[in-house]
């Protein structure tokens, strides 16, 4: 992507996302309409350690097998145990694949009798994947969305293919592939040729079909969220292909979709557009204007994509567009253990979204999405601060130079915090996360215990405890 206007832009662009002004100091100006407190609070870090260990169980007790359905499928991970009112009871592959991806992440730390039950959860998924590559008569192979707990296909009215999953699923497995190269070659280069290469191949046949759905199952052509997904998971599947000494092309096939890359910057609009080519699905959104930029560069973006101007520019609009968007953004701070927090914008989807959790209406503010909001800021806070070990856009020099000088990344910590504090505000007491939450009220809609909301958290949580680390330092 393209550096514009540089000096001009990030001004404002810091201003949306909170920060002070930059005339003066940061230092100087605790006071600040716009500066949040630069000290975490400890009523925050207490809900976020016990969110913490709440979203790890949920999400393995979401992961098959389950006592209360013998028939689910071991290694099937369900969207959300929620059976109506909406029935997401599924196991979608790119939510799946997120969330074995984060599941992995927990092997490190892990003490022997939890690595083996993790392990043992990775080896399921493994199976369930092999079982759903295999089977036969699927109208969209590998593609398919969605498949029934207990491995059956899914031949309901869906919006397929979506060809972000097998990307995921890809990236997902070689992540693990890189874990078993360490102690059993064989067994990493078994797991590599017999699940990740079916994946690896189908993307790059078939990137260039603008016929695929979105990640909101919703619109056809060619996605941004899927595309970036597709050139990472290729990218790394031609790296792990030189360590095996092999070539597959897959190099060349990430390098034709990463000069696509580009045409998804809308210079009059000032941010990246989700959708190029649209074919089909939903054509109320007008704006082009969506999440799913966001969460692409969270899970597939590199360090130079996080804090180009692009995307600096895209959420500072999406965090614009929804602060006006819904009710509960009237609300902008609130009491935590006795103290004054001040909030976060509630994110949604898209400004046009008409889904409301259960039938169509009007779209409300999403759990996952605010908590990635927060993820991005700490994770751009972060990047600051380990800025010399690598290279950055001349803008982004230009933000190391206002770390260096007024503490850039300490503020950027707070505003991640305001959006961590928006997502306490609406979870339940007892920790138990929805899909969405009532635009109007703030109460919890739509599907509950989200697998996806619950891994969004734990994304969140672990790029805030980095920065602080960092912080420390």
């Amino acid at each position: 992507m393209k550096p514009y206007n540089q000096a001009a832009v990030l001004f404002c662009i810091l201003q949306a996302l909170s920060v002070p002004a930059i005339g003066s100091p940061l230092k100087q100006h605790p006071l600040h309409p716009h500066a949040p407190d630069k000290h975490p609070h400890t009523g925050l870090q207490q809900w976020v350690s016990a969110q913490d260990e709440y979203s790890q169980q949920h999400i393995l007790a979401n992961i098959a097998p389950f006592a209360s359905d013998p028939q689910a499928m071991p290694g099937a991970i369900c969207a959300s145990p929620s059976r109506k009112h909406p029935d997401y009871y599924y196991s979608w592959t790119r939510d799946s694949a997120l969330v074995m991806n984060e599941v992995i992440n927990w092997l490190p730390a892990a003490n022997l009798t939890f690595r083996q039950q993790l392990e043992e959860r990775i080896e399921d998924y493994i199976g369930f994947t092999r079982h759903v590559q295999r089977l036969k008569g699927l109208k969209y192979g590998l593609g398919e969305a969605k498949f029934h707990m207990d491995g059956r296909p899914f031949k309901g009215n869906w919006c397929n293919a979506q060809t972000d999953g097998p990307a995921l699923r890809a990236r997902t497995l070689m992540k693990y592939a890189r874990i078993l190269q360490t102690t059993n070659k064989e067994q990493a280069r078994n797991l590599f040729d017999q699940v990740v290469l079916p994946d690896l191949f189908y993307i790059q046949s078939i990137w260039m079909d603008p016929h695929n759905c979105d990640i909101w199952e919703e619109s056809r052509g060619m996605h941004f969220y899927t595309l970036l997904a597709q050139q990472r998971a290729l990218e790394e599947g031609a790296q792990m292909a030189e360590t095996m000494d092999e070539n597959w092309g897959f190099a060349e096939a990430a390098q034709q979709i990463a000069s696509r890359l580009g045409q998804f910057w809308d210079q009059k609009s000032g941010y990246i557009v989700t959708t190029r080519n649209h074919t089909g699905g939903l054509m109320a959104k007008t704006s082009n204007l969506d999440a799913q930029v966001l969460l692409a560069i969270l899970h597939h973006g590199s360090a130079s994509q996080l804090g180009s101007h692009e995307m600096l520019a895209t959420v500072a609009k999406l965090i614009r567009a929804f602060d006006r968007l819904y009710l509960v953004n009237q609300v902008q701070q609130t009491q935590i253990n006795g103290h004054w927090v001040q909030l976060g914008v509630a994110m949604g989807r898209y400004p046009e979204d008409v889904y409301n959790g259960d039938g169509t209406s009007r779209g409300n503010p999403w759990s996952l999405i605010t908590s990635s909001v927060a993820e991005y800021h700490y994770r751009l806070a972060l990047e600051l601060l380990t800025a010399a070990k690598t290279e950055h856009t001349t803008e982004f020099a230009q933000m190391v130079h206002w770390q260096h000088a007024w503490g850039l990344a300490e503020y950027l910590l707070a505003v991640g915090d305001r959006f961590m504090a928006r997502v306490w505000l609406h979870t339940d007491g007892d920790h138990k996360m929805y899909e969405q939450w009532d635009r109007s009220t703030g109460f919890g809609r739509g599907a509950v215990h989200l697998t996806w909301s619950y891994t969004a958290h734990l994304a969140a949580s672990r790029a805030r405890h980095l920065l602080l680390e960092a912080l420390s330092k």
